[in-house]
Order: structure tokens, then sequence, then C-alpha cells
């Protein structure tokens, strides 16, 4: 009996669904090929490239969170500056309106007392 698979049941076997919820075709072997494989030399060959290529995703995920980590920190720190630039600008702010002031009556009593 030569019965014709659907594509998408002749696929099936071979698809995996990643934790986003995308789903990669032919990353997994099926069944009659995994024995096969097992009969043949080259699994181990097939067995290091997936733990490399897992090893690779895991370190992937690691640098992603690391980054993550230390951009949250830049962030922060960047807020934390910001506050800090306002409080100064602030003080600044005043120093200078009681500058301007002070020094506009002082001004004015000196020209005011020559006359």
């Amino acid at each position: 009996m030569n019965r014709m698979k659907d594509p998408d049941e002749a696929d099936s076997h071979n698809d995996i669904s990643l934790s986003s919820g995308r789903k990669c075709s032919g990353l997994a072997p099926s069944p009659t090929s995994l024995t096969q494989a097992t009969a043949e030399p080259n699994t181990s060959a097939v067995e290091r490239h997936l733990a490399s290529i897992n090893d690779l995703l895991e370190a992937r995920l690691r640098n992603d969170a690391q980054l993550r980590r230390e951009t949250d920190k830049n962030q922060q720190m960047m807020n934390e500056w910001i506050i800090a630039a306002a409080a100064i600008d602030c003080i600044c702010f005043w120093v200078f309106g009681f500058t301007l002031v002070a020094g506009s009556l002082i001004f004015s009593l000196l020209f005011l007392s020559r006359n």
C-alpha cells in the first residue's frame, strides 16, 4: 500500500515549537530517521551539532539577560542623574536670580547716592 501523505502531515513530526511560539521545521528528527540515525555512525555528529546549537541558544539567552540587566541599571543611573541635574538647575536659578536682584539693587543704590 502506497499511501500519499498530506504535506502538512509529512512535516508535522519535523516541527518544534519554540518558547516564543514560533515553529522551526526540520529541527526535530522523525522517529524513523532517528532509528535509522542510530544505526549510522554519524549519530554522534548530529548529537554534537544539536548540543552545540543548544549551547549557543543558552549562551544567547544568558547574554540577553545580562544585557537587559545592564540596560536597566544604566537607565536607573541615568534617571538618578536627571534628578540631580534638575536639583542643580533649580539651585543655579535661585542663585542667579538672587545675584541679579541684589546686583540691581546695589547698582541702583550706588547710582542714586551719587546724585
